[in-house]
């Protein structure tokens, strides 16, 4: 009995503790440039200098992870442009092209882990092709 008791109170507990709901904070642009470019630049610089070391290579897939979750971050309704306006979240193709692009981070975070620079190399063309089919309908356009 005390067991259940306990249990009730915790459940109520937790049905008014206040819910988290995330709210974009930075810029479409600011999204890109601080967490898409340069982890985008880290795993296209596998094609020239392998990591050394499994420190290296976590980065890599460090990296690619960030790219795969900052797709959902693209995605957020209320993220907004430079210019004030809304991203277009409720356009399907925005939501198609975030979508190629955690996928093809994903990619990227799967070669990463074999620690071969070839397979990295190989993901690399799938997420360069998920940026450039999104910035040639979005970038500077809109």
């Amino acid at each position: 009995m005390r067991t259940l008791l306990v249990f009730f109170l915790a459940s109520v507990a937790i049905a008014q503790a206040p819910a988290y709901k995330a709210k974009p904070i930075g810029t479409l642009k600011q999204v890109m440039r601080g967490i898409l470019l340069p982890n985008s630049d880290a795993i296209f610089a596998v094609a020239q200098t392998a990591p050394k070391d499994d420190k290296e290579w976590a980065a890599i897939e460090n990296s690619a992870i960030a790219i795969a979750e900052a797709a959902a971050l693209v995605a957020m309704p209320g993220r907004l442009r430079d210019n004030g306006q809304p991203v277009p979240v409720t356009r399907p193709d925005w939501m198609k092209f975030s979508q190629e692009l955690a996928d093809a981070a994903q990619a990227s975070y799967k070669a990463a882990r074999t620690k071969n620079q070839e397979a990295v190399n190989m993901s690399t063309d799938r997420l360069s092709e998920a940026c450039d089919s999104c910035h040639g309908v979005y970038r500077d356009r809109q």
